[in-house]
């Protein structure tokens, strides 16, 4: 709980002075409480709960909450008529110090404030109670010896008086505060509704009737004192440290209502009220400590059954996933104890009948009956241990082998039983498939060989393998490739030896081998390390590719010639791109100077200008055919338009990028209209676009500030041509039409602005930061990671929605990402045919 209050008030200064206000208005107004209702006897209190509210405060809110003690220590002081400037100051020093040292010594421990721990009850009982106690009584107590308001006789007095109070005050308040700071869940069955109820009121009840009663049983000779002392124990027995705090604190406010009012058991037998006080004290201290001492070790009780249950519940999964069973047996009594795991084996449920060795024989298989009979004799009467094997006979009529284990001492002989039907199925299997695999090592039309790892020597051989080498069995067994002169170029081998001691395999390696005849082939080769017997051998695979590798030299001319025509296309993409930029202002400007010509009658220039804008039309249908293509030679991506709520879109994409901003301590920042309105465009890639931005920027910034920032804005054709910014519409074939000639109104944009404070980029890395696989640089590859293609693909799905990317960046003080697509994306294929129709 303290560590979610830190969180609380970290940033926000108003929260923390709200919390030391709330503190010190407590801490007062339980010091006024303790001075008008708890004063019974020339200033003896039998508690100080404003010393139990600070210690709880502190230990709930933290220790740096302690000036709301100082401050309402320091005010109660000063409501004393006695008391002047300095001495407020040090008796709120001290009563501020008293407490935060309690608290310091508790966290030493690991205190936790619900008190289900022993050592939490010792540690609040010793450490706070008895032991910070000792710094506000003997402070407070000198400073009253000091300024003369009371004589050096009377110190020990006024001390022990002040030390008693403030322990009884952190024993009673405190642990109350502490196990009550988080309301108890609503108990659901009737049962301990009623429970409780009963409970609290035989608490009422008994402690009114014990320490508040003036009738004749309150008089009566008999120790009534002790009689709530089975209600305590109730509590900490059923109910845990909640209701025994709560009970504690009951009983000591009947108990002092009870003297303020002249009754009890302790005015009673005592000859003033200091001694029945102290009676009150001694009564009250013993009653809490030992309820919170049962009840803790109540809680530890039952959290070692927890741990229990939660043990042999983890025993009998692993039994069941490992299918071992385990059975105990009694020497002496022959009594015979096993796991529910042996009935699972038994094809039995668990609890189906009880365990004897006559049982269990039965399932025995009739030919293994007298093996396993005879071991458990040796075992029982002989103290002989044993490992055996045998079958089962399963009541549905299966077959089952088991591997028993057993282990004799004194008393017991131990044993465990495992299912191994699977393994043994698995060992038959295995030498079937040595066998198959022996067929298939003679038979494979792939050239297989065996050879020792040390020296090479060859230690069997297919018949494909010698095949394709030209050599007979019994030339091949017992040699070398070296001595057989296998190696075209000898530096193969050592590559070869160096990989396999490196990775223990060898995949697909191209090699030239020379064969009996001469003949130089290529092969194909690829080796795995494998164990026969305790030797460690080479198992060779070779295929030849010698023909492979001819036809795929004519192949290799044809990816070439591709991968030329795909630089084609995309060089003359990049290059219509940027020759259509600049175009288009052209033409326009030449018409309008045509225009302007004409009205200042400068007929001599209309015709240049004619020329110039005749040329650039020419230029622009020749880019358009260019672009359309290579549009036909990328291919076609299909765009999926649909109407959606931006705002929408944005939450869902901050709640995808939060995490990762979180995780690198950043801030994100959103600056979004709620009413931003809608936009018609393919809402997935716009996704994957933001979330590729935004990813970037969490990754690139370090405990800074990400600003996301959505706009809307209306341009007309000609303010988007002024830009050079695109107007889009979709075609139906996975493209966005680049051309002003489709809209003309007015159109909306949407603006997606992503700003970091991170590392950010030079001007040489920006400008090629959109190329595939670019990266900002080789280190910050290594410390970020990435492929390099996020931005590639975002400006690709930003151009193909009708919009545009752009980047601004400064070298370590960040970079800024824009994109701008149309609020409404036009699907151009559609409105051709409503046209047409």
């Amino acid at each position: 709980m303290q560590t979610k209050f830190l969180n609380a008030i970290k940033g926000h200064s108003w929260r923390y002075f709200l919390a030391v206000g709330a503190i010190a208005l407590s801490y007062y107004s339980a010091s006024q409480f303790a001075i008008s209702h708890l004063n019974l006897s020339s200033a003896i209190y039998p508690m100080w709960p404003a010393a139990g509210i600070a210690q709880a405060a502190l230990l709930v809110f933290g220790r740096q909450l302690w000036p709301g003690i100082a401050i309402g220590g320091f005010l109660f002081s000063m409501s004393v008529p006695s008391a002047n400037l300095a001495t407020a100051s040090i008796s709120a020093a001290a009563r501020t110090l008293q407490a935060w040292t309690g608290t310091y010594l508790l966290q030493r421990i690991n205190f936790s404030a619900g008190l289900d721990r022993l050592k939490d009850v010792l540690g609040i009982v010793g450490l706070a109670a008895l032991g910070s106690t000792l710094i506000n009584s003997t402070i407070g107590s000198i400073v009253v010896c000091v300024t003369g308001l009371s004589s050096w006789s009377n110190l020990v007095r006024i001390w022990g008086t002040s030390w008693v109070g403030d322990a009884m005050g952190i024993l009673l308040v405190a642990p109350l505060l502490l196990t009550w700071q988080q309301l108890p869940k609503v108990p659901t069955h009737r049962q301990k509704i009623a429970e409780r109820a009963i409970w609290l009121l035989l608490l009422l009840a008994v402690g009114w009737l014990v320490f508040c009663s003036r009738t004749r049983a309150a008089y009566a000779r008999y120790p009534l004192e002790y009689l709530p002392f089975p209600l305590v124990v109730w509590a900490a027995f059923r109910f845990g440290q909640r209701y025994t705090a709560l009970s504690n604190f009951v009983l000591c406010g009947f108990a002092i209502w009870g003297i303020a009012r002249g009754s009890g058991p302790f005015l009673k037998h005592a000859s003033s009220i200091p001694q029945a006080l102290l009676s009150l004290q001694a009564f009250i201290a013993v009653i809490a400590v030992t309820g919170l001492v049962l009840a803790a070790t109540v809680a530890q009780r039952h959290q070692a059954e927890v741990s229990l249950r939660a043990s042999e519940a983890s025993l009998a999964n692993a039994q069941r996933i490992a299918q071992l069973g385990n059975w105990d047996l009694d020497r002496n009594t022959q009594q015979l104890r096993w796991s529910q795991e042996i009935y699972r084996i038994l094809g039995q449920e668990p609890g189906t009948f009880e365990p004897t060795l006559e049982a269990f024989l039965e399932y025995v298989h009739p030919e293994d009956r007298v093996l396993v009979k005879t071991s458990i004799e040796a075992a029982l009467f002989e103290q002989q241990s044993y490992s055996i094997e045998y079958r089962l006979v399963l009541p549905d009529g299966s077959h089952r082998t088991v591997y028993e284990q057993a282990a004799v001492n004194s008393l017991y002989i131990s044993s465990t039983v495992q299912d191994i039907t699977d393994r043994k199925q698995a060992e038959a299997a295995l030498r079937s498939s040595e066998e198959r695999f022996s067929k298939a090592f003679h038979a494979s039309p792939v050239g297989i060989s065996i050879c020792t790892l040390t020296d090479g020597c060859f230690l069997d051989a297919n018949e494909s393998f010698l095949r394709s080498l030209g050599w007979l069995r019994h030339e091949l067994i017992g040699r070398t490739a070296r001595d057989l002169g296998m190696w075209v170029n000898s530096e193969d081998e050592r590559r070869l030896a160096q990989i396999l001691q490196a990775q223990n395999s060898i995949s697909n390696q191209e090699i030239k081998i020379r064969t009996k005849a001469g003949e130089v082939r290529d092969w194909l080769l690829s080796e795995e390390l494998i164990d026969l017997g305790s030797t460690e051998c080479v198992l060779i695979m070779t295929s030849d590719i010698t023909e492979r590798l001819r036809s795929e030299e004519f192949r290799r001319v044809a990816l070439v010639a591709e991968a030329a025509n795909r630089s084609k296309s995309i060089f003359l993409a990049n290059m219509s791109h940027e020759l259509r930029t600049p175009l288009i202002p052209i033409i326009s400007y030449s018409q309008t100077l045509q225009d302007d010509a004409r009205d200042l009658g400068a007929e001599e220039l209309i015709d240049d200008l004619q020329a110039i804008y005749t040329a650039g039309k020419r230029l622009l249908t020749l880019i358009e055919r260019i672009l359309d293509l290579t549009n036909i030679e990328a291919g076609d991506i299909e765009l999926r338009l649909e109407t959606f709520t931006i705002l929408n879109v944005v939450e869902q994409v901050v709640a995808t990028i939060k995490p990762i901003a979180e995780r690198k301590e950043n801030i994100l920042e959103i600056q979004c209209p709620k009413d931003i309105g809608s936009m018609h465009t393919d809402k997935t890639k716009l996704q994957q676009s933001l979330v590729n931005l935004l990813r970037n920027a969490s990754k690139f910034t370090c405990s800074g500030t990400i600003t996301f920032a959505v706009t809307r804005s209306l341009e007309t054709p000609a303010e988007a041509a002024s830009g050079g910014k695109r107007l889009g519409a979709y075609r139906g074939d996975g493209k966005a039409e680049n051309t002003l000639s489709l809209l003309s109104a007015s159109q909306e944009w949407i603006v997606f602005t992503i700003k970091d404070t991170g590392i950010g980029m030079s001007p040489e890395q920006l400008a090629r930061i959109f190329d595939p696989f670019m990266q900002v640089d080789s280190s910050s590859t290594k410390k970020y990671g990435g492929t390099g293609l996020g931005l590639t693909i975002t400006k690709e799905f930003c151009e193909m929605m009708g919009g545009d990317i752009t980047a601004f960046s400064e070298l370590d003080k960040g970079s800024t990402f824009r994109i701008r697509l149309p609020a409404i994306l036009t699907d151009f294929s559609q409105s051709t045919e409503n046209s047409d129709k």
